[in-house]
């Protein structure tokens, strides 16, 4: 793995490169790069941290509960009790990370809920309760504040990096990822679960279940596998998720392979067979009845369509 970030800690924030991991303060802001073996880390007291792994894995330990993360993923941890990160394997991790103060916060979240006169009349204004965001690790091409992290992450390779503003992206960084809790707070309000903590919990698992489905594409998942993954029972499972995504797991997932297997399609490069069988279908007969009832026609009559 070779970076400019290799064996260095850069902080954008105050532009200060480092062979040491720095020693967070609650005081100030950070927005991190750095490549290297980093055996462990601890952060008591934490303030909002948000952290993307490009490459690598590892475990965040917060409160009693362990978060796995590894290569593309990212996670947003509270503010709170603190957290140690954990490198089991003592490999090569690629990361981006933000730390934001408590008052960057507060001031966020007093704008993001604050009429347009209250935003005037009082513009440092901060709200007493702040929103809790999800702790999960989260398949970053699966959503927005992911995709942002991605493009952050690849920015920071270039010399324009250095002439961004760090204030910006950080406003940026968490106005896109309020918006995608934000989604998920309307999702779990869904499940018709008066308890708060339940609600949450069934979004978590099924966030885990949907990054599951998109990481195994290619190949046959049952409903059976992605109850086992998520921990909910096929019936909870069932139900949940047509609630959240108006379709059957089994419906969603056809909907996603359809949809990859067009862009092979459009390439003219591969055989309705081979298709069928990246996506695992032993039948290119059942792939072409589903491929046919979602776009109304037959693999290779699109293909055809296509061309004129």
């Amino acid at each position: 793995m070779i970076s400019r970030y290799t064996g260095k800690y850069y902080d954008h924030f105050s532009k200060h490169s480092s062979t040491t991991p720095p020693i967070f303060s609650k005081d100030k802001s950070y927005m991190m790069r750095f490549c290297t073996r980093l055996p462990s880390y601890r952060f008591d007291n934490s303030n909002l941290t948000i952290v993307y792994f490009k490459d690598g894995s590892g475990e965040f330990l917060t409160g009693n509960r362990g978060l796995k993360i590894e290569a593309d993923k990212f996670m947003v941890v509270n503010p709170g009790q603190g957290w140690e990160y954990v490198n089991h394997k003592a490999e090569y991790i690629d990361v981006l990370s933000m730390v934001l103060t408590n008052s960057f916060k507060e001031q966020f979240d007093f704008y993001t809920n604050a009429a347009p006169q209250d935003r005037l009349d009082n513009p440092f204004g901060r709200v007493a309760e702040n929103m809790y965001f999800i702790e999960q690790a989260l398949r970053a091409d699966n959503y927005r504040s992911g995709k942002l992290l991605k493009t952050i992450h690849k920015l920071s390779n270039s010399p324009e990096y250095l002439n961004t503003c760090p204030d910006e992206i950080s406003i940026e960084m968490l106005n896109t990822v309020y918006m995608d809790q934000r989604k998920g707070y309307d999702i779990a309000a869904r499940f018709g679960v008066k308890k708060y903590s339940t609600r949450m919990e069934t979004l978590k698992r099924l966030l885990i279940a949907n990054d599951y489905i998109n990481d195994n594409l290619t190949h046959s998942i049952s409903l059976e596998e992605i109850s086992r993954v998520s921990a909910l029972s096929r019936f909870h499972l069932y139900s949940s998720f047509k609630k959240v995504y108006g379709q059957t797991p089994h419906q969603y997932i056809n909907r996603l392979k359809m949809a990859k297997a067009r862009n092979y399609i459009m390439t003219g490069e591969y055989s309705i067979n081979e298709i069928a069988d990246l996506f695992g279908y032993n039948d290119a007969s059942v792939f072409g009845k589903i491929f046919k009832k979602i776009y109304g026609r037959s693999p290779s009559n699109y293909f055809d369509g296509y061309l004129n």
